[in-house]
């Protein structure tokens, strides 16, 4: 798992090593178009994973966020299908 991520980061480190200016912008330009795509194709990709992990009856949203180094609350919002702050949801109504 970790060479997959590896080669991500080593994807994205290699923009800066191309020499010609114009072909590195080109590259970077060409990248950040796709970016936010590939980050919702991201962010889909972990809420399934998150959601197969709480699938069996044992699992709780504490373990799998232990076993993930986040908070519980990101494993909740994730699991929702949030992907922003919690400033941009609705909120709840008060009750009277």
């Amino acid at each position: 798992m970790e060479e997959e991520v590896q080669r991500v980061f080593d994807a994205l480190a290699g923009l800066a090593d191309i020499e010609d200016p114009k072909a590195r912008a080109l590259a970077v330009v060409k990248v950040l178009k796709g970016w936010p795509q590939q980050s919702s194709q991201l962010r889909e990709l972990r809420r399934q994973a998150i959601l197969e992990l709480l699938a069996p009856e044992e699992a709780s949203v504490r373990k799998v966020a232990k076993e993930l180094g986040v908070s519980p609350t990101t494993i909740q919002d994730v699991a929702a299908g949030y992907s922003r702050s919690g400033k941009d949801r609705a909120k709840k109504a008060e009750s009277e």
